[in-house]
C-alpha cells in the first residue's frame, strides 16, 4: 500500500517539477554573477573544534572543551567566466561560544572574528552518456584563522580543496554524488609546528521536486580525516566523520531561492548539529 501511494505521489510531482525554477534552474548555466548567503549555527557537545568551510573538519587540541556554540556567516559569490567556468570567491565571519572545565566549574569565552576567505573555480566537464554532468571545483585559502590551544593565528596558502561532483537530472529528482579532499599544510600557531589533519569526502545529496515553489533535500558525507601532528609527534589519530541531513527549498521567484537544512551527526567526532538558512540570488 505505501509503495502504491508513493508512486501516486511522485507521478503527481513530476507533472509541475519539469517547470519548475530551482537553485539548479538559477544556478546551472555560467551566466553573470551569482550569490549565497549562508547562515550556519553548530552545536558540539564534545571536546573538538571544527571548521565548516569548505568541508566540516574537527581536532582536539587538549584545551578542555565542553560545549561548542558556533555561528558562522559566509558569503559566496559565483562569476560567470564563460559557458564552462565560475570564478569562486568565499568569505566567512564567526561568533564562538567556547565552554571549558575548570578547576571548580565551568565558564564560557565568546569571540566574533574573520574565519576565512577562500578564491577558486568552478569547471562543468562535458556530459556523460547524455545524462550525467560532472564538474570540478578547487579552492584555496587567501586567509584562514586556526585556533589552537587559545592561541589564534592566520595563514595564507596553507589548505587546499578538491572538489570532483556528478550530476544527474532526473525528473522529479536532481542528484548528486561527490567526492573532495582537503590538503593542509604545515603552520606555526604560537611557538608549535601544527599538522591539521587532511581530509578525504564521499557525499550525496537528493532533491526532490514537489512543485514550482518547494523541493525537500536530503544529503549524506562520510569524511576520513589523518592524524594531526604537533610538532611530528600525534596529538590526534585519524577519524571518521560522517552526517546525515535534511531540508526544503522554496524558490521565491526567478532569481532568488532561499534553503533551510538541517544535518545530524552520526559519528563520534562530528557536531551533534548544524542549522543552516541560505539564500541563493541571481544578479
Amino acid at each position: 500500500m505505501k509503495k502504491i501511494i508513493l508512486t501516486t505521489l511522485l507521478g503527481a510531482y513530476s507533472v509541475y517539477a519539469s517547470d519548475a525554477i530551482t537553485i539548479d534552474s538559477i544556478f546551472k548555466k555560467n551566466n553573470g554573477i551569482r550569490s549565497i548567503t549562508s547562515l550556519d549555527i553548530l552545536t558540539s557537545n564534545n571536546t573538538r573544534s571544527f571548521d565548516t568551510y569548505p568541508t566540516m573538519s574537527s581536532f582536539d587540541d587538549g584545551s578542555n572543551v565542553t560545549e561548542t556554540r558556533k555561528t558562522v556567516l559566509n558569503q559566496t559569490i559565483l562569476y560567470g567566466y564563460n559557458s564552462k567556468i565560475d570564478l569562486l570567491f568565499s568569505g566567512s565571519y564567526i561568533n564562538d561560544r567556547i565552554t571549558y572545565a575548570g578547576q571548580s566549574s565551568n565558564y564560557s569565552q565568546t569571540s566574533n572574528s574573520f574565519d576565512s576567505l577562500w578564491v577558486g573555480f568552478k569547471y562543468d566537464l562535458d556530459t556523460i552518456g547524455g545524462e550525467f554532468k560532472p564538474n570540478i571545483t578547487f579552492q584555496t585559502s587567501l586567509g584562514q584563522s586556526t585556533t589552537y590551544q587559545t592561541k589564534k593565528e592566520r595563514h595564507s596558502l596553507k589548505s587546499y580543496n578538491l572538489k570532483y561532483a556528478l550530476k544527474n537530472y532526473s525528473d522529479p529528482l536532481v542528484s548528486t554524488i561527490f567526492i573532495s579532499t582537503t590538503q593542509n599544510l604545515k603552520r606555526t600557531i604560537d611557538t608549535k609546528n601544527i599538522k591539521l589533519p587532511d581530509s578525504y569526502t564521499l557525499g550525496l545529496d537528493l532533491s526532490l521536486i514537489l512543485n514550482p515553489k518547494v523541493s525537500l533535500n536530503f544529503g549524506f558525507e562520510e569524511t576520513y580525516q589523518t592524524k594531526m601532528e604537533e610538532d611530528g609527534a600525534t596529538v590526534n589519530d585519524s577519524t571518521i566523520l560522517s552526517s546525515i541531513g535534511f531540508g526544503v527549498t522554496y524558490n521565491l521567484n526567478e532569481k532568488n531561492a532561499f534553503t533551510f537544512n538541517s544535518k545530524m551527526g552520526t559519528s563520534a567526532n562530528t557536531p551533534d548539529s548544524t542549522v543552516s538558512f541560505s539564500l541563493w540570488h541571481k544578479f
